[in-house]
């Protein structure tokens, strides 16, 4: 395993050098704030000359090759700096690293409302395979898979905020503030989730093994635990490494609805001013998080199926 996951890392290394090569040249293309910049100490009204703006550009290097820029940029973020801010005047990593822990809490609560939810409804619909409880649960996980976040996030503040007035509806005020967020981001995963697991569980439990177990006098939940569940296991992980390396990578409707100071925001508020350094930061942040969560659900397969063996082929 540690020679596949290190064989794993040194592929990671060309997949983020492509993507920082396109983030950054994109960014020298499109975006160019020498004028917004200059324009930012004027009256209303007024409009920087272009000695002005040609000073700003001088100042901030926009001036010189875009490759020696690159390569300047590239350098020093192999080092931990993404450069700075062009409007807030502050290190892009620092506002990374502030804004994580945020996104980091909401999209754990997240996956244990995901796990506690989807993963009993994905058992009892198996079980009852073909019987009313079954249809419900299937229903119910068709509704959650289907409903966009956005009105669901709306539906949830009015319900739970304003008419029962119930729970914090912006910002981190506390354990509360998490619930509805975190409900918003998970009710649709939880519903793939049981989807999932209903379907594999459902082929698992028609195994031979199963019936073998089942003969040697092993209760429902001792052969549902001990030995389907495991073998139908590795597509719900591949699911939930997935749902979370997007979690990780910020929610962003979520976060601007409940005013969630995590990287979805802070991606928006980038995006919304035109702070392509900031923007080249949460976007090879997401490449990382993709890529090792990939890695982590590709190491949890042998854990929860001996006898898969990574890179044996290889």
């Amino acid at each position: 395993m540690r020679n596949y996951a290190a064989r794993r890392l040194l592929a990671a290394g060309p997949t983020l050098l492509v993507l920082s090569f396109v983030i950054f040249f994109v960014g020298a293309l499109v975006a160019d704030p020498s004028e917004q910049l200059a324009s930012a100490g004027l009256g209303p009204g007024e409009v920087a000359s272009p000695a002005q703006i040609q000073a700003v550009r001088h100042e901030l290097g926009l001036d010189r090759p875009v490759m020696i820029r690159y390569g300047e940029w590239l350098v020093a973020a192999v080092q931990g700096d993404l450069g700075q801010s062009v409007l807030r005047q502050v290190p892009v990593t620092g506002e990374l690293v502030k804004a994580f822990p945020a996104t980091l809490r909401l999209a754990l609560a997240s996956m244990v409302v995901i796990v506690v939810l989807g993963i009993p409804m994905g058992i009892v619909a198996a079980l009852t395979h073909r019987r009313w409880p079954d249809s419900v649960l299937r229903v119910l996980a068709l509704a959650g898979a289907s409903t966009p976040g956005f009105f669901l996030a709306y539906l949830l503040v009015y319900v739970a905020a304003v008419r029962l007035h119930l729970l914090p509806v912006v910002g981190m005020a506390g354990p509360a503030s998490l619930v509805l967020p975190a409900l918003t981001l998970a009710i649709g995963p939880a519903a793939l989730v049981s989807r999932l697991l209903r379907s594999n569980l459902i082929e698992v439990l028609g195994e031979g093994f199963v019936g073998a177990a089942r003969a040697r006098g092993l209760t429902t939940a001792a052969v549902v635990v001990g030995h389907a569940l495991r073998n139908a296991a590795i597509p719900v992980l591949t699911v939930l490494g997935g749902v979370l390396a997007r979690l990780l990578e910020g929610a962003v409707i979520v976060e601007i609805v409940f005013a969630w100071p995590g990287i979805g925001k802070l991606t928006f508020d980038a995006v919304t001013t035109g702070d392509y350094p900031l923007i080249q930061g949460t976007v090879l942040f997401a490449g990382i998080v993709f890529i090792a969560m990939n890695l982590l659900v590709d190491l949890s397969y042998s854990r929860a199926d001996p006898r898969v063996r990574l890179g044996e082929s290889e």
